[in-house]
This record gives structure tokens, sequence and C-alpha cells, in this order.
């Protein structure tokens, strides 16, 4: 997490009083101090994509920012890839070596048989010469996909939404795809969500997909990107800034009767 400037106290006495500064110092360990009012509300600073070529089989996959990060800020990753032969263990490095904590990961069984899983690495080192190159490590499989995101302006760990499948038998619809309700306080203001919503059973697949392409962002909601085209655009990235206490929502909405997966955090 980031850590704020540890302050020591420096005494001064002028005319008969005392005066007693607080001057900012180097301090490490420590929890970080909610956010107050004034700190900078989170963002996003940019992000990169990476797929496999449709059916082709692969292991490990890397994808590297487009700029050079910066120091104390966050990296949320989210990845996608067929579980049809059983759910895969994933884990994340990069070349900085900042440690990645796995936030959630869910499967949506037949017929899509595809994970989502998302991950963060909070206070990294940052970059000085080239970009950071983050890698996904998992078993040998296809239709694999990544999503790098670095946010600025982040003070704690993040909150979690509850990851949601929703099997065939969903119609489309308007507002109808989401993760589950973040719940944020006031002391946890401003903040950013983000979600990644995927259509598991749309596009072309292993299974066979059904056509369709991937969800839109729901009212409220700003679309970044779209993602991972395997016959169309499968997964929609997008944000929500949160400025006070509310049960935040990652909303989306369903294009056809498809499977969906969805998963979001609330970084602050």
């Amino acid at each position: 997490m980031k850590l704020r400037p540890r302050l020591r106290e420096t005494t001064y006495s002028i005319l008969g009083l005392v005066l007693v500064l607080a001057v900012g110092g180097c301090g490490g360990g420590g929890s970080s101090a909610p956010p107050t009012a004034g700190d900078p509300a989170p963002k996003l600073a940019q992000m990169n994509t990476f797929q496999t070529t449709g059916p082709a089989f692969a292991v490990n996959s890397s994808v590297q920012f487009k700029s050079l990060t910066k120091s104390g800020d966050t990296i949320w990753v989210a990845a996608t890839l067929s579980d049809f032969a059983g759910a895969h263990t994933i884990s994340v490095t990069d070349t900085q070596g900042n440690v990645y904590t796995l936030l959630d990961q869910e499967n949506d069984g037949v017929p899509g048989t595809q994970t989502l899983a998302h991950f963060y690495a909070a206070n990294i080192v940052g970059d000085t010469a080239a970009p950071d190159t983050v890698t996904v490590v998992w078993s040998n499989d296809n239709y694999k996909g990544i999503l790098i995101a670095e946010i600025s302006g982040t003070t704690a760990a993040p909150l979690v939404g509850h990851a949601a499948k929703i099997q065939d038998g969903l119609s489309g619809g308007t507002n109808n795809v989401t993760s589950g309700a973040v719940n944020v306080t006031t002391a946890r203001t401003p903040a950013l969500l983000v979600a990644v919503s995927m259509n598991t059973s749309g596009g072309a697949s292993d299974t066979g997909g059904s056509g369709f392409g991937g969800p839109t962002a729901g009212s409220g909601m700003t679309q970044v990107a779209t993602l991972w085209n395997w016959g169309t655009e499968l997964a929609t990235f997008a944000t929500l800034p949160v400025t006070s206490a509310e049960s935040a929502t990652s909303v989306f909405s369903a294009p056809d009767l498809d499977s969906y997966v969805t998963v979001a955090a609330v970084f602050h």
C-alpha cells in the first residue's frame, strides 16, 4: 500500500513562545492513512492489452505498458483463458518485482468454460528506464487475454466487488449485467471503480460461440475500451468515479442471450 511521509516534530522558541512544526520526513513501514480531504482522486493513468490468436495454445503471456509507470501507483490486471479442461492456477509477476494479489477468479462453466480473474499490486516500484512488463503465469491453453492498467492516486488496498457469472438464460437488455455492489464509505472517497465484463459464450470459441459480442458499459459507467477479439470483441473495460458514500455497482448491458462473467474493484 502507499505510504505517507512520516512527520517529525521540530521545536522553535520565538519571543518566549514555543512553536512545534510538523515537517515532512522520510519514513518506512506502518499503514497508510485513509483518504482525507485534498487527496488526489484515483485515476486511470494508462492501460494496455494482449491476446492470443484464437485457438492457438500458449503458455505464459506478457504485455508491456506503453509508458513509464510511476512509483507508488497501483497496477490492476484482468486475465482470461479457456477452462474447458478444468480451472487453471493463475499468478502474475512483472519486471519490477512487484507483488500481485489475486482478488477473484471466476469460471462460467459450460457452454463457454472461460475464466476471468483479476489481481493488483499496490505501491509499485515504478520505472526509470523501460516501461514495466507484466507476465501472467498459467499453464498451456487457448483463448488467453490480458488487460493491464496503472492507477494513480491510490492510498490503500482495494475494496473488491463480488465476481459474478450469469449463465445462458439472460436476455439482452439494459443494465442487466453486474458483478454486485461494492460498499464505499465517505472515508474511502474519492475512489475509482474499475470493472471488466466478458461475454464468455459469444464470438467464436472452441466450444462454438454465439457470434454476439461483449456487453456495453451501463448507466453511470465510462466505457474505456473493448477487449479480446475472437470473432468479435468479447469484453468491456469500464470505470466509475466514486465521490461520496454509496453502494457502487459495475453495470453493463447485454447484447443478447449469452453467458457473462464480471469482476470489479474499488481503488481508494
